[in-house]
């Protein structure tokens, strides 16, 4: 699968920011748009693109050269002074083998909406929507088929209006060459031009997905919080109460802070893991407010790892593997320097139980929660559906986030042992309802007579 990127513009509407470089290789929190398109390109399949370059055309070249992530990147130059998007279209026809995705370097789509496109047929499959900002607009049948197109101030009857991204046959560059000839430089005149000539040009709805077109500063700043708002919220759907009044108005001020950058996620994680060390280290020497404080920042930056790694598309296998694990030392380091600290000032040996009671259900909620979600997974590819667990919602007691606010607030009003007791009760908790789903679980798989 081909993809065709149109790149050539001077993007006036964003200068200076378009100074030294082309407009699609403005960096939103530290990523180019058109490597965002990229990525969303290479997830549905495309395996070659082709990108139509003009302006700062150079910029481009330097930056993705002619491999990336695996796909071949092939360049085409053009007077990008010239107006007119077929112009510049019309580059791909020497290279362009098959069907192909068409857009401008300016758009990000979501992954999803390309896949649904690829899986409509037809000579021609455009995006549509209902959008008050689209010019372009279209009679659409219940069938999808595209009857009719022009554009908004001069078409009546319109029942759709038409976003910038299309899944073209090799005979879409055949009209673009057409209207060319005959003095038509806009992408409506070749879908009409394919109407009139009885191409099939469908259609597929994008009303409910993500299409980020982004032309002048209004639309930027929209794609910032659309980026932002859709990184936090596909690690955390439901937030609880405790994230929405704790959480949030700190670490998310936090990562657009550390996104500004060149911090990796790794070097998040294993900064954050530091904090937790020392905090530990600060209980044991029974400085219980220095080490509250740290322990909370250190919270606090350990929800800004994974936000950056779907901001700047950083996932890795180590990377999820150093955060998992870096988990269950940070809690156990809050634990043994407040079973420390705690015993060095009021020296009773029962402190030293309470700490490996927590530290037993710390690893033990971990295990069976591990053993849970491998559960819920086999669970929902059954042929049995899985309802899930009212319980569910009595584990957010056991939130790290809450447990090392009260361990905060425990330090700061002088009684630190009420942070230790609260994560040892919020651990049994934790390992006692995922057992139990398990339990539950096993039961409906058929894996346990109990």
């Amino acid at each position: 699968m081909d993809a065709l990127i149109l790149a050539a513009g001077d993007g006036t509407r964003l200068f200076p920011l378009t100074k030294d470089k082309p407009k699609v290789m403005i960096k939103i929190y530290g990523v180019p748009i058109l490597e965002r398109s990229l990525h969303a390109l290479k997830n549905a399949g495309v395996k070659r693109v082709i990108i139509v370059i003009g302006y700062k055309g150079e910029v481009i070249e330097k930056y993705f050269g002619n491999k990336w992530r695996g796909m071949e990147i092939i360049y085409k130059k053009t007077d990008w002074y010239e107006g007119g998007i077929l112009k510049s279209a019309i580059k791909g026809k020497d290279v362009i083998k098959g069907r192909f995705i068409f857009l401008c370097g300016d758009t990000i789509p979501e992954e999803k909406s390309l896949k649904s496109a690829l899986e409509k047929k037809g000579d021609m499959v455009i995006g549509v929507r209902n959008s008050k900002e689209d010019s372009v607009v279209a009679e659409v049948l219940k069938s999808g088929i595209v009857k009719n197109i022009g554009m908004r101030k001069n078409m009546e009857g319109f029942n759709a209006t038409v976003a910038g991204i299309s899944v073209n046959e090799p005979v879409f560059i055949d009209a673009v060459e057409d209207c060319i000839k005959n003095n038509k430089f806009d992408r409506p005149d070749a879908i009409t031009l394919m109407i009139q000539k009885g191409y099939k040009v469908n259609s597929f709805n994008i009303s409910n997905d993500t299409l980020l077109e982004i032309d002048g500063p209004d639309d930027l700043k929209k794609a910032k919080k659309v980026i932002f708002k859709k990184a936090v919220r596909t690690r955390i759907k439901n937030p609880g109460l405790f994230k929405k009044l704790f959480n949030f108005p700190i670490s998310k001020p936090l990562t657009k802070l550390v996104a500004k950058t060149n911090l990796t996620p790794n070097q998040i994680t294993f900064t954050f893991l530091l904090l937790f060390i020392i905090a530990g280290i600060l209980f044991s020497l029974r400085h219980f407010i220095l080490g509250g404080i740290l322990c909370y920042f250190g919270a606090m930056l350990d929800a800004v790892d994974g936000k950056i790694s779907r901001l700047k598309f950083k996932s890795s296998y180590f990377g999820k593997f150093s955060d998992s694990m870096s988990d269950r030392l940070c809690e156990l380091s809050v634990v043994i320097g407040l079973t420390f600290g705690i015993y060095f000032s009021i020296h009773n040996h029962l402190i030293f139980l309470l700490g490996l009671l927590s530290t037993f259900f710390i690893l033990g909620r971990y295990y069976v929660q591990g053993l849970y979600y491998e559960y819920m997974n086999e669970r929902i590819h059954s042929s049995k559906k899985w309802k899930g667990s009212k319980s569910s919602k009595i584990v957010e007691l056991a939130n790290r986030d809450l447990n090392f606010f009260i361990v905060l607030i425990s330090c700061l009003v002088g009684y630190p042992i009420i942070g230790l007791s609260y994560m040892a009760f919020s651990a049994a908790l934790a390992f006692s309802i995922r057992t139990f789903q398990e339990i539950k679980i096993l039961k409906l798989m058929g894996k346990t007579e109990l």
